[in-house]
This record gives C-alpha cells, sequence and structure tokens, in this order.
C-alpha cells in the first residue's frame, strides 16, 4: 500500500490490561464530545463498536444501512465515521463519495473482514485514515479515531 499516510493493519492484540494515551486524552472533559458514526450491517459488531467507542468518552450515532445515515444529519465538526467496506445498498467507499458529494463528507475509517487483493484496491482508491481488518483490536482503532478526528473541522473547537 503506498504511504499516503493511510493504516492498514492486520490488527495484534494488545496485552491484557494495556491502556494507551489515546484511552486517557480521548476523554471530552468540560467540552463536548466528538460524534462518531458508525455504519456496519453485522448486528453483533454494531452494538461492540458503540460500547467500545462510548466507553472511550465519545458520543456515538450508529447505522445498520447507508441510507439510514445518508437520511440523517451528519455533524459538521468534531466528527468522524466508521464505515465497513461491504454493506448493503452501496460499499464503505460509495457511501464516503455520497457524503462528500451532499457537501458532509467526515473522515472516514474504513473496516473489513476481507483481505483480499480487489479489497486492498479499493481501499488505496479510496485514501481513508486508517483502514482496519476484522478482528479490531480496540487500542488500534481509538488511534486511527484519535487521528480521524484530529482531521475533522475544528475539532479543538
Amino acid at each position: 500500500m503506498p504511504s499516503d499516510g493511510v493504516t492498514s493493519v492486520r490488527n495484534k492484540r494488545a496485552p491484557k490490561g494495556a491502556r494507551s494515551r489515546v484511552q486517557r486524552s480521548a476523554s471530552p472533559g468540560p467540552r463536548k464530545a466528538a460524534t462518531v458514526l458508525v455504519v456496519d450491517d453485522d448486528p453483533s459488531v454494531l452494538p461492540a463498536l458503540a460500547r467500545l467507542i462510548r466507553a472511550a468518552g465519545f458520543q456515538v450515532r450508529v447505522f445498520d444501512r447507508p441510507s439510514a445515515l445518508l437520511a440523517s444529519e451528519v455533524p459538521k465538526t468534531k466528527a468522524c465515521m466508521i464505515a465497513d467496506m461491504y454493506l448493503p445498498e452501496m460499499n464503505g467507499i460509495e457511501l464516503c463519495r455520497a457524503l462528500a458529494e451532499s457537501g458532509r463528507g467526515l473522515p472516514a475509517i474504513l473496516i473489513t473482514g476481507r483481505n483480499d487483493a480487489e479489497t486492498r484496491r479499493l481501499i488505496e482508491q479510496a485514501h481513508p485514515v486508517a483502514a482496519l481488518f476484522k478482528p479490531i483490536d480496540e487500542l488500534v482503532l481509538l488511534e486511527a479515531l484519535a487521528r480521524a478526528l484530529a482531521l475533522s473541522k475544528n475539532n479543538r473547537g
């Protein structure tokens, strides 16, 4: 994969009880927490990701299909998106494009259970903040979220 800042990781598990700076610094404090939009059609992945992200101190909005996200209000600041690569209706890359074309584009992290040549080709074309392969290590995900939110408009505000 090109060295364009995209992280593509086959996840390794962190030692039990390990903490990262991302977890400590992700606490919203008195300011409004950043929002993470999660789009995944897997009924076991969606709530698990939502719990993890909320526990890190972020607001979370979950969607089980792209059309549900496209029909909703998308935050313009202090937000990013995690989208599964292979969704019903359209893939995660097409969802990113649709949001961008509607003026609601967000920094995106793509997740997938597939690690084949076609998936890697699609990831390279999409230029996400990160591409993570399931099962997703929580520390790697939180670090990717920190990078994505750093790219979000008015993140410090």
